[in-house]
């Protein structure tokens, strides 16, 4: 009764899995298309633009992966777990969602700056110069950041492979704690200044929204200008992005202890963690964007 029950929770769980992933996939694919159409007829990419398309990319590889490492779970734990597949997945998954995160990053500092305006020396050098900065900082995380944390992941992944070929609990162990040691630092590290980074830029541009709305409130002027509501817009993506990304942390964090994962609803329960931000935010980045948001209204009055 109990596995009964148990594999019609599964089942349940991956239902909702499956509908994460269809938004992930409709959202980010959204994204692809609208700026690469715009790009194939103007031959260039705004800085905004191609963040975007690229954490569209990276985000639509992300859940491919998750989606397709689950249905050979299924399908074939056995042979799963114990071929190259499950390296390479992992490999491919950490590096997609490391350089997701970067480009999330970088997306939430190219918002604030360009919405905000401060007398800092600092944001005032900055300012002009963002539009130049975005592709090298783009371009600098995706090598030097994201490279290194999938190789992690590998070790990760062929340390865990040979190990599980021992038995007994004492291995297990032994494989737990050498993920946890070898992982986890460097995992950390980019939490910490992913995290710092997105928080310090929502800090700020709530700061610039107060600022703004005070002094209308003092001229008399109507709040609700377009200022304002771009300035609403960016707190909007900022602050779901970074809740997003700290329920990534823990659930990736957590998935760390049972990999590859022996109970498919310890796993289910942390892909559908993990989904949640490819997903969710995708769908966020659509409607606070004004120029997807009016492609996306068109379309759905088309249809």
């Amino acid at each position: 009764m109990g596995s009964r029950n148990t594999t019609q929770f599964a089942v349940v769980l991956l239902f909702i899995l499956g509908v994460e992933s269809i938004i992930a996939f409709l959202g980010n694919g959204f994204i692809i298309v609208v700026n690469g159409h715009r790009w194939l007829q103007s031959t260039k990419m705004l800085p905004c633009d191609l963040l975007l398309t690229t954490l569209g990319t990276t985000r639509f590889l992300w859940q491919s992966v998750v989606m397709t490492s689950q249905f050979l779970n299924i399908c074939s734990p056995g042979f799963f777990c114990q071929s190259y597949l499950w390296e390479i997945g992992f490999g491919v998954f950490t590096y997609s969602a490391s350089a997701s995160i970067w480009c999330g990053t970088w997306l939430s500092v190219f918002y604030f700056v360009k919405v905000t305006s401060f007398a800092h020396r600092l944001f005032l050098w900055l300012k002009p110069r963002i539009y130049g900065l975005v592709p090298r900082l783009l371009g600098l995380s995706l090598t030097v950041f994201s490279f290194p944390f999938a190789a992690s992941g590998l070790r990760v992944s062929n340390y865990c492979n040979s190990v599980g070929n021992m038995t007994g609990n004492a291995s297990q162990g032994e494989e737990n704690n050498y993920q946890f040691w070898i992982f986890s630092p460097l995992h950390f590290t980019f939490i910490t200044i992913n995290v710092s980074i997105c928080l310090t830029a929502s800090i700020l541009l709530l700061i610039s929204l107060w600022r703004h709305t005070r002094n209308l409130k003092r001229s008399g002027i109507a709040t609700k200008d377009f200022n304002a509501q771009a300035h609403i817009n960016v707190v909007n993506s900022l602050l779901s992005f970074l809740f997003f990304y700290i329920l990534y942390a823990v659930a990736f964090t957590t998935s760390l202890g049972y990999s590859p994962r022996p109970d498919i609803v310890e796993g289910l329960f942390a892909d559908i963690a993990l989904s949640l931000c490819p997903s969710v935010h995708s769908i966020i980045l659509v409607l606070t964007n004004p120029k997807l948001k009016e492609v996306c209204i068109r379309i759905l009055k088309i249809k």
